[in-house]
Formats: structure tokens, sequence, C-alpha cells
């Protein structure tokens, strides 16, 4: 199959923006809504070719003129998006900067999620720390990051795409809520209000394991009160931290789930476009 690519073709342009517009619309929508109820998501489904293509400076003139970073920039750049399901996706967890197995409960959650997409979208693997240790040497102190690593595992594991995820919890960060950002490796797209604690929160990133294209991003954070429905009044400290997490764990999974969904429309969507584009007049 070819990977997603717009042309320079006016009506192929035009009918491929027709779908990422009505779909990318209501990303925009859910992702307000979202913001509201203490999550946070962002989708993406851009060409790289299209992007590339607004440089107005050919090849040859730009490694004369341009710095290193403009050269870095387009080779980012120059990715494609390309989802196809049902797929094998796996499951990383990364706890203090190294990718770790996934908690027997955290599981859960995700099991959920794979139930409730059905499967038409395929199965959920997590990534193994061992596999991906026999395949790749991960070295804080050097230049590999934690999310090559988890690709290298992937990979050998052949699997087509792969969610990242972390948890943290705010007695890490003193109290802090803008210290947690300093002691996680995805970041946090969104923080507390004033007037909501947060106990715990989960970032995660969906990637291709083949390209590293990040097709969707995404934050919860679990608070006081959602907590305090899962463990009640006088616990030990160490075990309402333990439900805080599972709530963050169980809310990032959900959302990732209606995430995936909305995403497999634009997928199906640009691939219906490109088949149009390639029927014979």
């Amino acid at each position: 199959m070819a990977e997603f690519v717009i042309s320079n073709n006016p009506e192929r342009r035009q009918l491929l923006g027709s779908y990422h517009m009505s779909v990318l619309s209501k990303f925009g929508y859910i992702a307000i809504a979202i913001s509201l109820s203490a999550c946070a998501t962002t989708s993406q489904y851009t060409s790289g070719q299209d992007y590339l293509s607004r440089y107005q400076t050919s090849d040859t003139a730009l490694q004369m003129t341009g710095s290193g970073t403009d050269a870095d920039v387009r080779a980012i750049a120059a990715i494609e998006p390309d989802l196809r399901f049902p797929a094998r996706i796996g499951l990383a967890r990364i706890n203090h900067s190294n990718l770790t197995s996934v908690p027997v409960d955290e599981a859960e959650s995700w099991r959920d999620a794979a139930v409730r997409l059905g499967p038409s979208f395929g199965t959920f693997i997590p990534v193994s720390p061992l596999v991906a240790n026999s395949v790749s040497s991960f070295d804080q102190r050097k230049e590999t990051t934690v999310i090559d690593h988890i690709r290298r595992g992937a990979a050998r594991q052949h699997l087509d795409y792969v969610i990242a995820y972390e948890v943290s919890d705010l007695a890490e960060s003193d109290g802090n809520a803008l210290r947690l950002a300093d002691l996680t490796v995805l970041g946090l797209f969104i923080l507390p209000s004033r007037n909501l604690k947060a106990e715990a929160t989960a970032s995660a990133i969906l990637l291709d394991v083949r390209n590293g294209y990040p097709y969707l991003t995404g934050s919860t954070f679990a608070d006081k009160k959602s907590v305090s429905t899962v463990v009640g009044k006088g616990d030990r400290k160490d075990k309402l931290r333990n439900a805080a997490r599972r709530v963050a764990v169980a809310q990032i999974a959900e959302e990732f789930a209606d995430g995936l969904q909305d995403l497999k429309h634009v997928a199906d969507g640009v691939k219906l476009a490109e088949g149009l584009t390639n029927v014979p007049n």
C-alpha cells in the first residue's frame, strides 16, 4: 500500500482536505470538552511531504546556505502517517525514565480499552523490557532516549504502533504541580487549576514504530475527589497513591480509545480519497 501523500493535484488536495477538515474539526471540539474534565488529547495526521512543499529553496541552495538545524528540521518533518487496522499495538510503560513492565491493574484498563475498540483495531501487546534490552543498549547518560529504546524493542516484537505512557503523583514533586514536568519524560499538557488538587497524572503518546510518527498525545489527572470515590477516608497514603494511579491510567486509556476511533475515521477517509484519485477517468 502507498503511504498517505498529498500531491499537487488541486482536485485531490481538495478531496483530501475535506476529510481532514471534517474530522479534525471534530477533534477540536473534543479537545475543548476534554480539557474541562481534567483531560487533554491532541491528534495528528498531516503529511510531511505537504509540509515540506512550502519550502521555496532548492535542496542544493539549502545545503549551501542553510544551517544544520534547517537540515534537521527537513529530515524530521519528512515522515508520513500510515495508520492501518487491525494492527499490533504495543503498550510501553515508562517509570523514572526507564521502560518497565505494565502492572496488572493498569493492564486491565488497557484491556478494557481494547475490548471497547473491538477486534477490528487489532490487539494490545506489552513491550517487553527484556526484549528491548536484547536489541537496544539504553543508557540515560548517553544520547539514546527511552523512546528510541521502546521503538527498538517494539520493532523486534513486530509491533506496528506503540502507546508509551507514564504516571506521576503529586507527592513526588513536594506538592508543586509545576515541578511534575521536570520529573516526566513525556511531559504534561495540562496542569490542575488552583481550586482542583491533582493526586496523580498520566501522559501518553501513540507512535508509529517504523518511522516515529506521533499520531496522538494526551494527559489526564486524577483529582482528590475522584480518588476519594475509590479509596475510603482514613486509608494509608500509599494506598491513596495507588488508587490515584489507577484512576489516571484508566482515564488515559479511555481517552486513547476515543482518539484511536477518530484517527481511524481520518485514516480511512484519506485512503478512500487516495483510491478515488487513482480511478481512471
